[in-house]
């Protein structure tokens, strides 16, 4: 149960680490300075979902596993395209990603209640910024209307 509990954490800790790497690479490529900040302050989301979830591993007395690093492809999708509604697209696929992650995490049985409550709020945290990007998406593709 512990190693599995183990596995459940490096898991999330990767799926942290590339969220956050694909949003900088994201804020470093758009050009609107409001989805700038949206998806920088994204990215340190990230940043401190993984610490605690390093210190959770910390707290069993393992080392997180830092093999795993963040996939080369995180920004490369990002990359390849230069507007902003391209990157508010690639953003909420990874986002949605990561969301389907947290949730097969929350479903299986090795979370004691701590750490349970723990992955919840970082899955709520997920799920609003999922929805904030749909969102933004909509506005991108929608026409704005010219004063």
């Amino acid at each position: 149960m512990a190693k599995k509990k183990i596995l459940l954490l490096n898991a999330l800790i990767a799926a942290s680490r590339e969220g956050e790497l694909g949003c900088r690479v994201a804020a470093l490529a758009a050009a609107n300075p409001h989805l700038k900040s949206l998806l920088t302050s994204r990215a340190n989301a990230f940043a401190q979902a993984a610490q605690e979830l390093q210190a959770c591993l910390l707290d069993l007395g393992q080392l997180p596993d830092m093999t795993a690093a963040p996939a080369a492809s995180a920004g490369s999708a990002i990359g390849k395209h230069g507007s902003d509604r391209s990157i508010l697209q690639a953003v909420s696929k990874r986002e949605h990603a990561v969301q389907r992650r947290y949730a097969r995490a929350l479903r299986t049985q090795v979370l004691g209640p701590r750490l349970r409550a723990l992955v919840r709020r970082q899955y709520r945290g997920v799920q609003v910024s999922h929805e904030l990007f749909r969102v933004l998406q909509q506005q991108y593709r929608t026409p704005q209307a010219s004063p």
